[in-house]
């Protein structure tokens, strides 16, 4: 599969490559609610700054071999800032070992709430090992104004264990427990689209309807900007009529 990327001037070539990319088919996964493997949940309300730190957490892949999705506990204060979510083998965070990158996801800062609420993230990722261990890493960003938090516990929990860190490299120290909720198959109601490898759509439901599209296409030089849509979406007499 091919990225799709968005528009952005003095980056993207017009040729015959790019426009006719727009015109194809592409090709495309649909991520669905599917079957809770793992969580950490529970009535905490710490808010846990990611304008200072970066954070991460351990989940078992418990009687499966993808992860179709993850959902975090996240609230946004100012504008936030983007979200930066990574899956990662191998990892000993208090020895400084950061594993290997399995896959990084971006969702923008524009489509987290003010209010407390567990966001779904597409992952998508295949090729795991049915019971071994992984970690979902959340990046530092933001300001102290600007930034979002990760919502959690104010104990922590030696079967979740939790870690922080300031910077980029070295040794992570141990934190709170942090919420999250990690699903794979499929079943249920459709979440996410992916197109290509980096086109996000994701479905908000109300009453077991869509409530709301939000579409996210980075441009090919990075996660900044692009397309960052987000429709709301009508009914009329129980019928789907528009979306603005």
């Amino acid at each position: 599969m091919v990225p799709i990327n968005a528009f952005k001037n003095g980056v993207t070539p017009l040729n015959e490559a790019t426009m006719n990319a727009l015109l194809n088919l592409q090709p495309f996964s649909v991520l669905y609610e599917g079957t809770q493997r793992d969580a950490k949940t529970g009535s905490g309300v710490l808010e846990n700054t990611l304008a200072d730190y970066n954070y991460c957490c351990r989940f078992t892949a418990t009687g499966t071999t993808e992860v179709a999705r993850v959902e975090l506990h996240l609230d946004k204060d100012g504008t936030g800032s983007d979200l930066v979510v990574q899956i990662r083998s191998g990892m000993n965070p208090a020895a400084g070992t950061d594993g290997t990158l399995l896959k990084e996801i971006v969702i923008p800062a524009e489509f987290i709430p003010t209010t407390a609420a567990y966001i779904s993230i597409p992952i998508n990722l295949s090729g795991l090992t049915s019971g071994a261990q992984y970690w979902i890493v959340v990046k530092k960003g933001g300001d102290a104004t600007n930034h979002l938090d990760w919502v959690g516990e104010t104990t922590t929990d030696t079967n979740y264990p939790a870690y922080r860190r300031a910077g980029n490299s070295g040794a992570w120290t141990a934190t709170n427990a942090l919420h999250f909720r990690v699903f794979s198959g499929a079943s249920g109601l459709p979440r996410h689209v992916i197109e290509g490898v980096n086109a996000i759509t994701t479905i908000e439901y109300s009453s077991g309807l869509p409530s709301k599209l939000y579409q996210y296409i980075p441009p090919s030089d990075g996660p900044a900007g692009g397309v960052r849509d987000v429709l709301t979406i009508s009914y009329s007499s129980g019928l789907l009529t528009k979306g603005v």
